[in-house]
């Protein structure tokens, strides 16, 4: 069905706002990742006016794209309008998408209390070539939290949102959200709450970034035993300016887990 292009725009700027859409040098402070996470890529939609980008996200299967489910529940019933390119750099007109098979997101979401259940899965047509990232253990923020391990840290997020929000003149729009570029950023630990991992977002004095819109459903990646894994992906809103601190829906909770787990074994 033919949708008029405003209103693609409008889905955009929610679901990137929706999505804890925080600043990292677009990300806000960041800086282009190249080829360094092949398995992150961008969802890709045409309601009619050609494709467009919206949340970003990353393989956690051959033919699985794990995001945010507020960035694919409207999509559920309508698979075909969807794909997800790998792409370093999205262009509508040359980038390789694939395209979506069906879209699954957590039947719990937007209905707890407390625990958003934030997750959606998308099963691609074909399968891509690249490693699926590395997910949690159960539990593994709470054991590092207990031993102390978590302060000081440094965490890597990877997505294709912008790189912030320019202000005057007019409301906020998003800096460098076409073309979306995936960049790569790294951001301090702030507080781990029971279902939400926050991070300290975009501190300029020290060179740290955050995310910001369009990065909803994109990863962050803490450093374990020499293995980068996958802990949470950016989720619930905290700042609209993308210049505070980032909130992130933890993957190594039971109920995270018991959705994940109908797709992928989880170690």
């Amino acid at each position: 069905m033919r949708r008029p292009r405003p209103l693609l725009a409008l889905f955009v700027l929610l679901f990137a706002f929706a999505t804890a859409v925080v600043p990292a040098g677009a990300i806000t402070n960041g800086q282009p990742d190249g080829t360094a996470h092949p398995n992150v890529g961008v969802m890709v939609v045409d309601f009619g006016a050609g494709p467009q980008r919206l949340c970003s996200g990353e393989l956690i299967a051959p033919t699985r794209f794990l995001t945010a489910g507020h960035c694919t529940s409207f999509l559920v019933n309508n698979p075909t309008l969807l794909g997800v390119t790998f792409d370093s750099t999205f262009n509508p007109s040359t980038s390789t998408v694939i395209p979506a098979v069906s879209v699954s997101v957590d039947p719990l979401f937007g209905k707890g209390h407390g625990d958003f259940h934030d997750l959606g899965v998308i099963t691609l047509a074909s399968p891509v070539a690249a490693s699926p990232v590395v997910l949690p253990t159960a539990g593994l923020l709470d054991r590092l939290g207990a031993q102390g391990g978590l302060k000081g840290q440094e965490f890597t997020i990877v997505g294709y949102g912008a790189t912030g929000y320019a202000f005057g003149g007019g409301p906020p729009t998003p800096v460098d959200f076409f073309p979306a570029v995936r960049r790569i950023a790294t951001s301090p630990f702030k507080a781990l709450e029971q279902n939400v991992l926050r991070l300290q977002g975009n501190t300029t004095v020290t060179g740290e970034g955050g995310t910001c819109g369009g990065d909803s459903g994109s990863a962050s990646y803490l450093n374990v035993g020499g293995t980068d894994v996958a802990v949470a992906i950016v989720s619930p809103p905290v700042d609209r300016r993308c210049v505070g601190n980032d909130a992130n829906y933890r993957l190594d909770t039971p109920s995270a887990r018991a959705f994940l787990g109908r797709f992928v074994t989880l170690p």
